[in-house]
């Protein structure tokens, strides 16, 4: 079964993402499907989902709908990314801001 990351065509998977995936499905067992910048209506979204059939989809980009969708199929997995890490930065304003870490990506 094939294995297809949902991410933004303009967004890199972070290289601790990469790890997590090639450790989950096997170094060269996952491809990307890139999501236009401009992202797809909720028709686009649904047909896509028809056209991969039974992929196990990995979420890296919220698609809200197709998420919706997707996790409801009986014939194959829906898988997010997740990271409980969170690293603390200051901003020039002086305002402490937390954002996710770089390590730390599951997928569940």
């Amino acid at each position: 079964m094939a294995t297809l990351v949902v991410i933004n065509e303009q967004h890199q998977l972070m290289l601790d993402q990469i790890r997590s995936l090639n450790e989950t499905f096997g170094e060269g067992k996952w491809s990307r499907l890139d999501v236009p910048a401009d992202g797809w209506n909720a028709e686009e979204q649904l047909a896509k989902l028809q056209e991969v059939g039974n992929t196990t989809l990995v979420f890296a980009s919220p698609l809200p709908l197709m998420l919706r969708d997707a996790s409801v199929r009986q014939d194959a997995k829906t898988l997010v990314f997740h990271n409980d890490k969170r690293e603390k930065k200051e901003l020039p304003n002086g305002k402490i801001i937390f954002t996710v870490a770089k390590d730390g990506w599951v997928i569940l």
